[in-house]
């Protein structure tokens, strides 16, 4: 794929791979050989809430990851993070970045859902003509944005083969959005849920109506895990949320994330799950927590389904 010179330039300043490192105002950590995660903060704009000496908020990041997995002739970067500002070498840095890991290769980028901290960086790879986009149709609202001649209609639960033995199958998890998207990395026990699942602190819930498709989502998805002929590990199963600080003191997110969500929505139904105020906004208003995992949502629309 090729780049601008200015481009290949912060590409040759850049360190050597398998260290974590900064690229302007990202992060770049290494997951595995040939996967990265990129996180659009670095030590002078770090990930959450920054405090002073005295414990005083002085600014916030709520830092998007994106994910970059690097076939044997192709390469696949999923989500485009938040519409950086507050470093004018955001294009550059992210084109360099993904231009030293994936070569020649040719390169497509999918996205978990429509929200502008997930295709912010759409301006350092719309004008390419080497880059191809993997979009869900139909309730994709927004999908306009992307270059008509070079995006791929995905419907449903998709594969896409970046070569090497190297493939990516995308299921479709509304509730967050009615187009969320997670990918699975065939072979490796790797999921990528954008925030369809939340990241460690919360999957947002907007309507009852996302609540009812969550349920099924869950649901769907421990099953999808649980067929034998899907290859997948349980056991082995890493969760990457698009907001990967979000976790917290949590090492990882793991099956029982999942699992902890199916219990959570059965103590939701049942009134048991742990409740705490809060004010995403008008509707987001609660908490319901049980064991890792968290949905916020809204009380009145929480206790009509108690009711139902």
């Amino acid at each position: 794929m090729k780049f601008p010179a200015s481009v290949l330039a912060l590409l040759l300043a850049t360190t050597a791979f398998a260290q974590t490192r900064e690229v302007g105002p990202y992060t770049v950590h290494p997951i595995m050989p040939g996967v990265l995660r990129i996180e659009d903060a670095n030590q002078t704009n770090p990930s959450g809430i920054h405090r002073d000496a005295e414990g005083k908020t002085t600014g916030f990041n709520n830092c998007s990851d994106m994910y970059l997995i690097v076939g044997g002739d192709q390469a696949l970067l999923i989500d485009l993070s938040n519409d950086i500002k507050w470093d004018t070498t955001a294009v550059t840095s992210l084109q360099a970045v993904v231009a030293q890991e994936i070569g020649p290769r040719k390169l497509h980028i999918a996205i978990t859902h429509f929200h502008g901290d997930h295709t912010g960086m759409l301006p350092a790879f719309k004008d390419n003509p080497a880059v191809t986009f993997w979009i869900q149709t139909d309730e994709f609202k927004g999908r306009e944005i992307f270059p008509a001649d070079r995006t791929v209609p995905i419907g449903g639960d998709s594969s896409l083969d970046l070569g090497g033995g190297v493939i990516v199958d995308a299921v479709k998890i509304p509730g967050h959005t009615d187009h969320s998207t997670a990918y699975f990395l065939r072979g490796k026990n790797f999921l990528f849920s954008g925030d369809g699942l939340g990241s460690g602190n919360g999957v947002w819930i907007f309507s009852a109506e996302g609540f009812t498709k969550y349920r099924a989502t869950v649901d769907r998805l421990i099953a999808t895990i649980r067929t034998p002929a899907n290859g997948i590990d349980e056991q082995q199963l890493i969760v990457f949320g698009a907001h990967y600080w979000q976790k917290r003191d949590k090492e990882k997110l793991t099956m029982q994330y999942i699992l902890d969500m199916q219990t959570l929505i059965g103590a939701i139904k049942a009134g048991t799950a742990r409740e705490e105020k809060v004010t995403f906004g008008p509707y987001l208003n609660t908490n319901f927590i049980s064991g890792e995992a968290t949905i916020t949502w809204n009380k009145a629309d929480a206790e009509k389904f108690k009711a139902e």
